[in-house]
């Protein structure tokens, strides 16, 4: 993987391709890219452009129903759903997500 930022194996870096490195790496271990939430987005409904919405009541029923997740999921909603529209968009569908997969960071606020 650094072959690709080091082409000529100098052993040097710029600060720029060192943190694209580490970002993609970080990405490949979560296991979580945004095309991967991109078409995690799309099944539940939103559109392959990132536009659109999931309805926030299908979102938890897959969550609980589906994936037997036992989340609190709801609380997760009401935290990135930012209008209370009830409709995730998809940069809070991603902090959704992001907040599923942490481990407990609720003392935060």
């Amino acid at each position: 993987m650094i072959s690709e930022y080091d082409p000529n194996n100098t052993g040097q870096l710029t600060f720029s391709q060192f943190k694209t490195l580490v970002t993609t790496k970080r990405e490949e271990e979560r296991g979580t890219s945004d095309a991967d939430l991109l078409d995690a987005y799309v099944a539940l409904g939103g559109d392959e452009d990132g536009g659109g919405c999931v309805d926030a009541a299908l979102l938890i029923q897959t969550i609980k129903e589906k994936f037997e997740m036992t989340i609190d999921i709801e609380a997760l909603i009401l935290e990135v759903d930012e209008d209370g529209s009830g409709e995730i968009e998809f940069d809070e569908f991603k902090e959704l997500l992001a907040g599923a997969t942490a481990d407990d960071d609720e003392g935060d606020d």
